[in-house]
Formats: structure tokens, C-alpha cells, sequence
């Protein structure tokens, strides 16, 4: 190599990670010492490729770069410098042979700063004569070895590396980045150090929110709240494809449909962990931002996570507990729907049907024998243990009814400061969207280019649309004291009336919606028996009122859903 004359090589540089870069020998190490050896050699640098990627991988787009370099330029480069073969690959001795022979096709040898890498010599050049067998490398055995010891190293390494992230998940830790919504917090466990998520104080808000108002809203009507109040999807670098450099930003965007329907879908957000590295779902060491129960609610059977007695979970997908949306309405069982069979591991509703006896009679039962014993009870005596229950619960003292809506006022005067807030995010999102217009308009309004001019045009349209839609949303949840006094109005004469409103109810649509305002979650046949349904809130606080005559101190974490 010391009798090279001026020739031109190009130097390769790689890291695996910005982690490794900052720990170990960065990309500026390299191209120095690549620099030393080019100048010792004689040899004039035409260009340097630097690259953040796994040498695990032959397929890589600065390798692909420099490929393509080399046939661009015929005959000019002459070999390709690199720190050493562990940054040229780490893909064992078939991946460096690979490469080595790709590149020597087009007439380029390799330089390692390391000097493990000779020049090829001929062993038949004494006598003026050469053969491909003639052609040997005297350190082709170190070269392999150093290859295969390069993929092992990385074997070693991701074994360790990986292995210890995977038990810190199966314990219910975090690693990698936070989730959207989170932001990772170190915490110290028996003197270890270890990662969890919390809360993240500026973006937490919108994904609490979007699960809360997926339990009672359409899609759109979430994705148009959550969007006025302000939210963006996290902008990210955007990096060049050696990964070495930035080259613009990407997100910022609205929420979609789409991206709701996303986000909804992950347990992460209400404690549970269920990644490919857990053998079953998990509990985290952390606190979700949402229930197990909201975001069964918010989802709706589409992901489902059931927790059970022994602490184990498990996620069904595409299961609704109820059923409501897949059964039949049937008139001569309106209560199969409303009522859960008490056999059920999850209770589901029961189904109806008529069995015919010997005798040609026909029997209407409730009944359930999903993967469980038959377990069946008359329409007769279904009904009559149901208008047992449904009759304890008339109440006609007018004071509970003026005491009850004085309760609801209070929560509403609480509430203001809650939809004052959201006034307020609404302001500065149309503050900003205006400041955006206003920009766009001034570009309009100075270009001549008509195509610049037809994409300004629209994008200002979409902007007013947002701008109106926004402020439609913060108009759209004020809630009266009208619209009070009506749903206390509605409350007064169902619990006057309860038997006629939930036992003889012939409109279906209308008795489903009937019990989920009486009962706070569907009650079993069991509760049915027992009397201990979990009911609603007016109940609850009826109940309250018998025992204390006053609703001056109301049960804790008790929200009222307003109803217009």
C-alpha cells in the first residue's frame, strides 16, 4: 500500500444509535482517523458517507449510496475506508464476504484503520503468471474472525440489552419512550433504578378526555371537541436517510376519526400492558390515566379488558358484554337485553325462547347456557321477581325531588369552572387558527402563480371551516338550568312510576335507555333477587335522603350526567 500513487478512495462511517454516537466513538472520531489513514495511503477523499444503522443488515441506504456513487463514477474509486470491519458490518462472515465481493465487482478494495485488512497477493508472481487461484489474502482467515466476532459481540449485546428490558416489562415497567399522553419518570425500586409512566401535565388532558366522552358521543363529535381544545399530534424529527442529520419536522396535525378509534383501542391508557414480550396481560407499576372500566365503556366491545378474581387479565376484542347492538328486538321478551344471566364468568344477557312441553304448550323462559350448566327462568316468574324490585323503588317525597335538583345546580356551578377552562383553550386554538388565516390571505393576496393560488384558497376555507366548528363545539356544551330542572322533571316521573316505565314498557329502544338512567351498570337475575343492584345516582341519593333527609353532603366521586 506504500507504493500507492494518487488514487481515490471513500470513506464509510457508521453508528448503530444517537446512544452510541454520543457513548462510544461518534461519527466524527471516525472520519478523522478515515482522514489519517486516506493521507497515509496517499489517497484523495471524494466524498464521505456517514450513516446512524444496524450493521446487523446488508440492505442499507448509505451502503446503497455509495453503490450507486461507485457506478456513477466508472473506474475512479478505488477503495472504501472504514474505522473497523465491525463498522463496515455485523452481519458474520457470509455478510461481509457479501459486501466485499459487491464492491469488488467494480474494482473496489477495502482499507480498515485497524490495518487488519492486506492487499491480495499473487502467489505465481515471480514467474510473471496468474490464476484466480494464484490470487490469495493473507489475512482473509483474521478478516473472517473479526467479522463473526463483530456478530457475536451484537448477539451478546442485544441478549443483555434485551433480555433486561423484557423482564423489566414483565414486572410492569416502562421502557423506550413514553406513550402520547405519559411522560417517563425514573423511580428507584430495592436500589435499582427503574422507569415508569405518569401523567403528562400538557397532554394527559386529551386523551382523559377522549375516552370519557367516547362513552355517550359519536366519533366525530369527540374528535371535534378534543380538536378545540387545542390538540396536536407531537411533532417529530424527520431524519435523512444515513440518519445523520435533520432534515424537518412531521405531526402537528388534528385528531381524526381514525387516529381516535387508535388511541382508543390501547390498554396502555388504563393501566394494562399487553406488548408481545408479556407471556399474558399486566397490571403496570403506574397508574392508568383512565379506569379499566371507562375504557371498557369508550370502547364498546371492540377491545374489552377483563380483570379477574384471581388478578389476572384478560383482553377480548370484538365482545360486547351486553349484546345490545347484535340481538333482536323480541316483544314477548323485552328484558333479555337488561338483565345479565348470574352464571356467566362475564355477565352477558340472557336470550328468550319458548321450549315446547309433551302437552304442545309453549314455555317463554330466560335462559343462558353459554359454556356454563342450563340455567333457565320462567317469563312469569322472571317478571314478577322484576316488578318486585321495580315497585321498592317509587319514592313521592317532594322534598327529595326540590333537594335533588338543588344538588345537580351545585355540581352545574362546579362545572362552570370546568367548561371556563375549556372556553379558554377554545380562545387561544381560534386565536391561533385566525393568526394562521390571516397569513395564508396575505400570501393569496401577493401571488399571481393561479395553482399557488387555488392550494391557498382552500387551505384558507379549511381554516374558517375549523374556526367555525370550534367555536360550534364550545357553544354546543354549555348546559342550562333549564336543561336541569327538564331531566329533574324526567327523573320525578320515573321513580313516580317506576313499574309502568320499566316493567310493562312496550317500546324497546325506550326501556333499554330507561334502565341504564335507573341503574348505574345492568343488573344480574342474582341482584334482581337479592335487591342489590348497583343503581344510578338519583337512587343513590334518594336513598341518602331517606336516611338523612339531606343531600347537603353528596357520595363522593359522584359526577351527574346532564340530559337536554
Amino acid at each position: 500500500m506504500e507504493n500507492i500513487v494518487q488514487k481515490h478512495c471513500l470513506i464509510y462511517l457508521r453508528v448503530s444509535s444517537a446512544k452510541q454516537a454520543q457513548q462510544g466513538e461518534s461519527i466524527e472520531d471516525q472520519k478523522n482517523i478515515c482522514e489519517i489513514v486516506a493521507k497515509r495511503y496517499n489517497l484523495n477523499v471524494l466524498d464521505v458517507f456517514p450513516e446512524q444503522f444496524s450493521g446487523r443488515k446488508n440492505e442499507r441506504p448509505v451502503i446503497e449510496d455509495i453503490v450507486s456513487y461507485i457506478k456513477s463514477h466508472p473506474n475512479k474509486v478505488k477503495f472504501l475506508i472504514f474505522r473497523a470491519i465491525d463498522r463496515f458490518t455485523r452481519n458474520g462472515t457470509l455478510g461481509y464476504e457479501s459486501l466485499k465481493q459487491r464492491l469488488a465487482q467494480y474494482g473496489v478494495s477495502l482499507i480498515d484503520a485497524n490495518g487488519v485488512i492486506q492487499p491480495s497477493k499473487n502467489t505465481l508472481e515471480h514467474l510473471g503468471v496468474e490464476y484466480d487461484w494464484s490470487i490469495t489474502r493473507p489475512s482473509e482467515i483474521t478478516e473472517l474472525v473479526m467479522a463473526q466476532q463483530g456478530k457475536s459481540e451484537v448477539n451478546t449485546i442485544l441478549t443483555r440489552m434485551i433480555g433486561a428490558e423484557i423482564n423489566l416489562v414483565r414486572e410492569g415497567y416502562k421502557v423506550r419512550q413514553a406513550d402520547d399522553g405519559y411522560i417517563n419518570e425514573k423511580v428507584f425500586v430495592e436500589g435499582k433504578k427503574k422507569v415508569i409512566q405518569k401523567p403528562d401535565p400538557i397532554r394527559a388532558k386529551f386523551f382523559i378526555k377522549m375516552f370519557d366522552m367516547s362513552i355517550t358521543n359519536t366519533d366525530q363529535e369527540v374528535v371535534d371537541h378534543i380538536n378545540a381544545m387545542g390538540y396536536r399530534s407531537k411533532e417529530q424529527k424527520m431524519w435523512s436517510k444515513s440518519k445523520t442529520k435533520i432534515i424537518g419536522t412531521k405531526g402537528g396535525v388534528r385528531l381524526t376519526v381514525k387516529r381516535l378509534q387508535e388511541y382508543r383501542k390501547r390498554t396502555i391508557y388504563c393501566g394494562v400492558n399487553n406488548e408481545k414480550w408479556l407471556k399474558t396481560p399486566i397490571r403496570t407499576q403506574y397508574k392508568g390515566l383512565i379506569s379499566i372500566d371507562t375504557f371498557n365503556k369508550a370502547n364498546k366491545g371492540k377491545v374489552y379488558v377483563e380483570e379477574k378474581k384471581d388478578g389476572t387479565i384478560q383482553i377480548h376484542k370484538d365482545y360486547n358484554p351486553h349484546l345490545l347492538k347484535r340481538m333482536k328486538d323480541n316483544p314477548l321478551f323485552p328484558h333479555k337485553e337488561v338483565v345479565l344471566c348470574p352464571v356467566c364468568v362475564i355477565p352477558k344477557p340472557f336470550l328468550g325462547s319458548s321450549p315446547k312441553g309433551k302437552s304442545g304448550q309453549t314455555f317463554p323462559t330466560y335462559h343462558c347456557a353459554r359454556n356454563h350448566k342450563y340455567y333457565g327462568v320462567s317469563k312469569v316468574e322472571f317478571e314478577k321477581q322484576l316488578t318486585n324490585l321495580v315497585a321498592k323503588l317509587k319514592y313521592k317525597d317532594k322534598h327529595f325531588f326540590k333537594a335533588f335538583e338543588a344538588t345537580l345546580i351545585n355540581k352545574f356551578r362546579e362545572k362552570e369552572k370546568e367548561l371556563g377552562e375549556f372556553s379558554s383553550q377554545v380562545g387561544t386554538t381560534v386565536i391561533e387558527l385566525e393568526a394562521e388565516k390571516k397569513q395564508n390571505i396575505e400570501a393569496f393576496t401577493s401571488t399571481k402563480n393561479e395553482i399557488i393560488r387555488t392550494e391557498l384558497e382552500k387551505k384558507i376555507n379549511d381554516l374558517h371551516l375549523q374556526i367555525v366548528n370550534i367555536r360550534k363545539q364550545r357553544n354546543g356544551i354549555e348546559v342550562q338550568e333549564d336543561d336541569i330542572n327538564a331531566f329533574v322533571r324526567y327523573v320525578k316521573n320515573l321513580m313516580e312510576h317506576p313499574v309502568e316505565r320499566l316493567v310493562k314498557q312496550k317500546n324497546l329502544s325506550a326501556l333499554r335507555g330507561l334502565f341504564s338512567l335507573v341503574f348505574e351498570e345492568l343488573p344480574t337475575y342474582e341482584e334482581i333477587l337479592n335487591g342489590t343492584p348497583k343503581l344510578s345516582l338519583p337512587y343513590k341519593l334518594s336513598d341518602e335522603f331517606k336516611r338523612t333527609k339531606s343531600l347537603s353532603v353528596t357520595l363522593p366521586g359522584i359526577e351527574p350526567e346532564f340530559y337536554p
